[in-house]
This record gives structure tokens, C-alpha cells and sequence, in this order.
């Protein structure tokens, strides 16, 4: 069933270019809709205890297998992705079949990336993912200078990876003998990697996901490429977390005692990039833009939750990750709306929708609502496991990074307030949202709320793969500093 999640996509990506713009608009739709359930169904296999792991071996190229595999981590990702895929061409009428094939060979490249279980592989997914992200941004997007710039922090932040790769695997080869990518054996060697090879190596595979998360001061691409990009885009970068699914992969696991040295200076980074961002946010002229900053700021704290290396702390942070994609996703989707309508996000020219989009009114309340973590919303939920866990491990980064709640509470209400509430003397019309739409956005709601009021679904087995996150971590570790941390927490999550 794994390899069949995988490829499906790209095969209903060639099929989309072989129909024409109609029959690709609801072929796709039926088929996105299959690929969740399938995807689902995996999930549930996954909780009862099935798993799933597949591996090729190649004859005349043994550095290199086809391994791929999952666990609840890369499970409640790739459901994102394809709950996420679904209700953007359910909400969108995209017309251009073109479109729809990429959004489908995006799809099957991060079904591959989050089930790679060997470096190299997770390094082809990783690279292929840019292919139709590039393509839709050159053809269809506003800013070009964007996208070129969107193409130049990605290649080099891909460089850095393959090098640090290609560096962990060699190290593995001089203890082993063996040359491979595979990621189940690096992480079950336990040979001591010196410190000052992890901090190396570490720093490698940091600047590529950090460039792609994004995080300060690596943000800069993204919140152009964010506002004025084909709506597709903002909602696939958003959802897609491949750049924090690359910090639990590969810099925890492999490189533990680098990754507690220099946590401090990552959750620094994380602080500044979350007031930096809240802040310029709250000065954002452009609801696209005020998306996309706010977008960025709550990336910090999923970082911070990593990098608490806490069970909870970590499984909150992916929580969040999931809440944040469906929520941001759900939010660049109703600015499109608006843009569709009156032809501008600009936040002076909007005003008095409560009015004017009463239906539309009450959705953008019930999203922003989510996106400012109020309690029995999803968002409340991973934000406060990982504020908790933050709390543990430095209280000075809690109470820091807790400022983002009220600072997130603030321009967003007072958004709220501006365009919904405040009346001028510019007439807008009054619209409605469509069956699709509404279609759309009821089942996001619905999480909202039922998974911010019942979390345990997802966060019971999240938990479970913590564990052995923080597990391997403590196997690998080789200073007595790291070690003595590692069981502190060890003792602490018991």
C-alpha cells in the first residue's frame, strides 16, 4: 500500500495532461479524494500495529537502495499534504490542467520525501519538489525576481545537504566498510561521531532546512514568493513541512550532541524570527503578506518544539505543524477569495465584509480564531505542548516565545476588526461564497475544532515516535553533557 501512495500521484499526473481542462478538473478532484483515503488507511493500518517498510536493492549501484518507510511522524505530514491537496482543488477552479499535473507531481515527490528511509532518495524527492513549484511560479506567478530568488536559496540550501551527505556517509564507511545512504543504518551505529564532525555536518543539514522552513535571517524569499505567487503555491508551501520533517530525520538522530550544543543558538535564532516576524506582521499593509509573515513566525515555535528535544515538546511541535498547515492554508484560500472579488488584499481597500460576505465572514472568524491558538482549536494545542516543554528545558524561550500568542491575538483581531467591521465611504459588492468553497471549508473547521477538543487521535501515537526519537538520540550520543541532559529529560517524559 506505501509504494502505491507513493507513485499514484505521478500517475495521475501524466493521466491529467492527457485529458482536457475539464475532465482534468474533476478527474483530479476524484483522485486527490482517493489518495487521502488511501492515505488514511494507512494511518489506521499504521495505529493497529502494521508496518510499512520497503526496500530494492540495486546491483550496480550498492550505495544506493530504495527504502522507504513510515512511521506516525511522517504519517500525520503526508495526511496534511493530502487532506490539503484535496480541499484546495475542491475550494480552487483551476483551469489550467497544467496546474493541476504539477500540484499532483508535487504531491508524489513529498509522498516519497517523508516515507525515504535512505539519504540519497530523500535527496532526489527533495529536489524534484522544485520542478513544479518553479514551473508554476515561472509561467503564472506575479514577481518573477521571486521566484528566481526562491530557485537560488533552495539550490544552495541543496548543495549544502548533498555535501553533508555525502560526508555522513563516508564517515559511516570508516567504521563500517560499508558506503551507503540508507538512514536505518546510520542511525543504528552507534560508533562515536567526534563532536567536532556533528557540529560540521549538523550546521550542513541546518542552513538547507532552515533556508526552506524558513527561518531568520534565511527567511527573505519567502514572504514574496508567499503573497504574490498563483494561490497553489502559498498553500502547497505552507502545508508541505518538509524543512522541520528534515530536522526530526536527520540532524536530531544523527548528529544529537551537536544538535544540544547548539540549541541555544537555534532557539535564538527561533525567538528572533518569531518577534521579527510578528512584528513586521503587525505592520503589513497587504492581507497576503500579513499571512505570510504570521506564516513565518509560527514556524519558530514549531522549531522551538523540536529543539526542546522533550517528548511532548516534539510531538507538540508537530501537532502543530499539522494545525498550522491547515489553518495558513485555509487562510491564504479566503484571501484569494477576497482577491477574486475586488481585485485587491490591500488592507485599506477592504472593509465592511460583515456586511457584505456575512457566510464569508463567519469562516475568516472561525480560521483566524484557529490561527491565534484560541482554546478547543487545534493550533491551542500543539502551541501550548511546546510553550510547556519550553518551559522545562529554558523558561526565559517560553515566556519569549509566548509573546507570538499575543502579538499573533493583536494584529490579527485588530485586522479582523479593520476589514470586517469598519465602514468608509468606497462601496464594495456583496458577494457569497460557493457550494465548493463551503464544501471546502466545513471539513477544516471540523478539525479545527474536533482535534483541538480531542487531540489524542494524532498526539497518542506522536508521542509514541518521540520516545524513540529521544531513544536514539541518547543511543548515539557521546559526550557526558549531552548524555546527562538527554536522561534528565529521559526521566522527565517518564
Amino acid at each position: 500500500m506505501l509504494n502505491a501512495l507513493i507513485f499514484f500521484p505521478l500517475f495521475i499526473a501524466l493521466a491529467i495532461l492527457l485529458l482536457d481542462h475539464r475532465g482534468a478538473r474533476f478527474f483530479g478532484l476524484i483522485a486527490s479524494l482517493a489518495i487521502l483515503g488511501l492515505n488514511f488507511k494507512i494511518f489506521l493500518a499504521f495505529l493497529d500495529g502494521e508496518l510499512f517498510d520497503h526496500r530494492i536493492f540495486f546491483k550496480f549501484f550498492r550505495f544506493f537502495t530504495y527504502h522507504v518507510g513510515v512511521d506516525a511522524i511522517a504519517l500525520v505530514l503526508m495526511l496534511l499534504c493530502s487532506l490539503m491537496i484535496f480541499l484546495t482543488l475542491l475550494f480552487l477552479r483551476i483551469e489550467r490542467k497544467a496546474i493541476i499535473a504539477s500540484i499532483f507531481f508535487l504531491q508524489w515527490t513529498m509522498m516519497g520525501l517523508f516515507s525515504a528511509k535512505d539519504a540519497l532518495l530523500f535527496y532526489i524527492f527533495w529536489e524534484l519538489s522544485l520542478l513544479p513549484l518553479i514551473y508554476i511560479l515561472g509561467l503564472y506567478g506575479e514577481n518573477f525576481k521571486a521566484g528566481i530568488k526562491f530557485f537560488i536559496y533552495a539550490f544552495a540550501g541543496s548543495v549544502l545537504m548533498l555535501v553533508a551527505m555525502i560526508c555522513q556517509a563516508y564517515l559511516n564507511y570508516q567504521v563500517l566498510g560499508i558506503f551507503s545512504f540508507d538512514l536505518d543504518l546510520w542511525k543504528n551505529n552507534v560508533s562515536a561521531t567526534p563532536l567536532s564532525w556533528q557540529i560540521l555536518l549538523f550546521a550542513l543539514f541546518f542552513a538547507a532546512f532552515a533556508i526552506k522552513a524558513p527561518l531568520f535571517p534565511l527567511h527573505t524569499w519567502a514572504p514574496k514568493v508567499y503573497a504574490r505567487s498563483p494561490i497553489v503555491v502559498s498553500v502547497m508551501l505552507v502545508a508541505f513541512k518538509m524543512a522541520p520533517f528534515g530536522f526530526l530525520q536527520f540532524c536530531l538522530p544523527l548528529f544529537p550532541d551537536a544538535s544540544v550544543y547548539l540549541a541555544p543558538f537555534v532557539m535564538t535564532l527561533c525567538i528572533i524570527s518569531v518577534l521579527y516576524c510578528a512584528l513586521i506582521a503587525f505592520r503589513a499593509r497587504d492581507l497576503k503578506e500579513l499571512i505570510a509573515y504570521s506564516s513565518i513566525s509560527h514556524i519558530g515555535i514549531m522549531v522551538l518544539g523540536i529543539f526542546s528535544f522533550s517528548g511532548f515538546g516534539i510531538s507538540g511541535a508537530v501537532f502543530y505543524m499539522f494545525a498550522h498547515g491547515l489553518v495558513t492554508g485555509g487562510l491564504f484560500l479566503m484571501a484569494e477569495v477576497l482577491e477574486q472579488q475586488y481585485g485587491s488584499v490591500r488592507l485599506d481597500d477592504l472593509h465592511s465584509l460583515a456586511k457584505k460576505a456575512p457566510g464569508f465572514s463567519i469562516f475568516f472568524a472561525l480560521l483566524l480564531l484557529a490561527g491565534v491558538s484560541l482554546p478547543l482549536t487545534l493550533s491551542f494545542v500543539g502551541e501550548f505542548l511546546v510553550l510547556l516543554a519550553l518551559a522545562k528545558v529554558h523558561l526565559l524561550y517560553a515566556l519569549l516565545a509566548g509573546l507570538v500568542v499575543i502579538l499573533g491575538a493583536v494584529y490579527m483581531l485588530a485586522v479582523f476588526r479593520k476589514i470586517f467591521f469598519m465602514q468608509t465611504s468606497v462601496p464594495l459588492s456583496a458577494f457569497r461564497l460557493k457550494a465548493r468553497q463551503i464544501l471546502a471549508l466545513s471539513p477544516m473547521v471540523f478539525l479545527i475544532f474536533y482535534l483541538g477538543i480531542a487531540p489524542k487521535f494524532l498526539l497518542e501515537p506522536l508521542e509514541n515516535e518521540s520516545k524513540n526519537l529521544h531513544k536514539v538520540m541518547h543511543l548515539r550520543a557521546i559526550e557526558k553533557d549531552t548524555l546527562d541532559f538527554l536522561s534528565q529529560l529521559g526521566a522527565y517524559n517518564e
